[in-house]
């Protein structure tokens, strides 16, 4: 960064990077416990110091300028390495903090995880502050450096350091068809069904795909949704399977008049991983998260 960018109030770059974490001023105003006139005051601040608007209305997201998102990367690691020299300085007390901790985790690993994992969190530190977010899989390496997630649980993805990753759980995968369709289901039937895929991304094979094809198996997709909640609406009211991991199926089958079966195929299981940056190593709210999480 050139001079002029040392000058500037360093609380203006903290605004800045909420802004853009956030995408809102109410909400970054929320997330740094100030007012929203406040943020306005900064916002209009770093407008007049970098000559340049930094942020456009895009309906109900603030959208950073080209030249916003050139400067953000490296505001984003400024502010991420101070913080966490500040805090390597200090003892991490979960019952005081009043940190916001981000997870990035799928749709439906949220539906099954977060809540379990919200009581464990809230018990431990009240005033703590906790968000689910999504996050792209191309873009996990760069949400975990930047701090826009402190850490991510995801399915098994090829990362590398300094992208670290321990196991979490293992879980098979099952078919759920709707209820009255008692015939035994077999490897000729599953495969000559038509079969729903669930992925909140606008493209791109699915996970039991991926592991269908090591087998040189095709499937016959008929129907792609974004969420379990649709996609077993749908496989109760057709005669389209459903193949998905065991414990949502158990969570569906409560809710529609849907039965369980084995995949009548050798399907690999499911793996969910847990994923932080080995920049964050030393710092001690991000290892009690790690820990929480684990223990979970």
């Amino acid at each position: 960064m050139n001079k002029i960018h040392f000058r500037l109030d360093l609380n203006l770059l903290r605004v800045l990077v909420s802004i853009d974490r956030e995408g809102q001023l109410n909400r970054a105003a929320a997330a740094l416990n100030i007012t929203p006139s406040a943020v306005s005051h900064a916002l209009r601040r770093l407008r007049e110091h970098f000559q340049d608007p930094l942020f456009e209305r895009d309906r109900q997201r603030m959208r950073p300028t080209a030249l916003c998102e050139k400067m953000l990367p490296e505001m984003h690691d400024l502010l991420a390495r101070m913080s966490h020299l500040l805090e390597r300085s200090q003892e991490f007390q979960p019952e005081q903090t009043q940190r916001t901790f981000r997870i990035g985790l799928p749709e439906a690993v949220e539906a099954e995880l977060f809540p379990r994992l919200y009581r464990k969190l809230a018990a431990a530190a009240p005033h703590c502050r906790i968000e689910s977010i999504a996050i792209p899989h191309a873009q996990l390496p760069d949400y975990l450096l930047h701090r826009q997630a402190d850490v991510a649980i995801d399915v098994a993805l090829p990362m590398r350091s300094p992208i670290q990753q321990r196991p979490l759980s293992q879980e098979s995968f099952v078919v759920i068809r709707r209820e009255r369709d008692k015939q035994q289901l077999t490897r000729e039937n599953y495969l000559a069904a038509r079969h729903i895929a669930v992925s909140s991304r606008a493209r791109g094979t699915v996970l039991e795909d991926y592991l269908l094809r090591e087998l040189g198996v095709e499937r016959n997709l008929a129907v792609r949704v974004q969420s379990y909640q649709t996609a077993g609406s749908l496989a109760a009211n057709s005669d389209a399977l459903l193949t998905l991991p065991e414990t949502i199926a158990d969570r569906l089958i409560t809710q529609f008049p849907l039965r369980k079966w084995p995949v009548p195929l050798p399907l690999a299981s499911t793996r969910l991983q847990l994923y932080w940056h080995d920049a964050h190593r030393t710092d001690p709210g991000t290892q009690w998260l790690l820990a929480q999480i684990s223990s979970v």
